[in-house]
């Protein structure tokens, strides 16, 4: 009696635990839905203009914005291995003094890599004076997997893997807004602007879940069906004796 006790008690905690995850997965779902129906109002959105003195906070990306200042391109980071159709290539990512000296890091697009030459930046349009764009407000600009501490001592224009706003103003000089502005618009200046939004994997997340889903399900089956063995084998001994 106390091996089956032992047995159901088991049961009822593998079972517990597989609903919980199956839970979880789907919150993680509903999370990523939320998320990208956030991201597409945002896109759809008019855009907002904004001054130094009236950037978003985190809580308020993304956001549709438009901006007007003047580029300083001799602070421009290019983000390495950013691929577009299997192409490798570079972010050009070029700090956007608005009024007030507050400045705004904006990608202002794709480049191909040089095949023959990895390290050597592609010649690209920098647009001089007073200039308005407009492009989505993003907290970050999107990471990929790098080894150490990443960022780069050499001076300015810079191949960097990654963006961080603490080594970027330590190798600029500048103070920045913590946002990144994904610049819209055609391609004259020989920059591509096909930007993705994060990667949802909400079929992902159901799939695991139901799949939690199931195993609970299972879990109940056999412990149901061995449960009434174990009683009617119980109840059969005792009626013998």
């Amino acid at each position: 009696m106390l091996r089956i006790v032992a047995l159901l008690s088991l049961a009822a905690a593998a079972l517990a635990l597989a609903l919980s995850l199956g839970q979880w997965q789907t919150r993680r779902a509903a999370d990523k839905l939320a998320l990208e129906a956030q991201w597409q109002a945002a896109e759809r959105a008019a855009p907002r203009r904004l001054s130094g003195r009236d950037l978003p906070p985190p809580g308020e990306l993304p956001m549709r914005v438009a901006l007007r200042g003047r580029f300083d391109h001799a602070r421009s980071v290019w983000l390495d291995n950013r691929q577009v159709d299997g192409r490798p290539g570079f972010w050009v990512v070029t700090p956007l003094q608005l009024d007030g000296g507050t400045a705004v890091l904006v990608n202002r697009g794709w480049v191909a890599r040089d095949p023959a030459d990895r390290t050597r930046r592609a010649p690209v349009a920098q647009p001089q004076g007073v200039v308005e764009i407009e492009g989505l407000a993003v907290s970050h600009a999107p990471r990929l997997l790098e080894l150490g501490e990443g960022g780069n001592s050499q001076p300015l224009p810079a191949i960097w893997q990654n963006l961080d706003y603490d080594q970027y103003e330590a190798a600029s000089g500048l103070a920045v807004a913590r946002l990144v502005v994904q610049q819209t618009g055609g391609a004259e200046d020989g920059l591509l602007r096909r930007w993705a939004r994060p990667a949802s994997g909400v079929d992902r997340h159901r799939g695991y879940a139901f799949q939690w889903y199931a195993l609970s399900a299972l879990i109940a089956l056999l412990t149901a069906y061995f449960g009434v063995r174990a009683w009617r084998a119980g109840s059969s001994s005792r009626s013998l004796m």
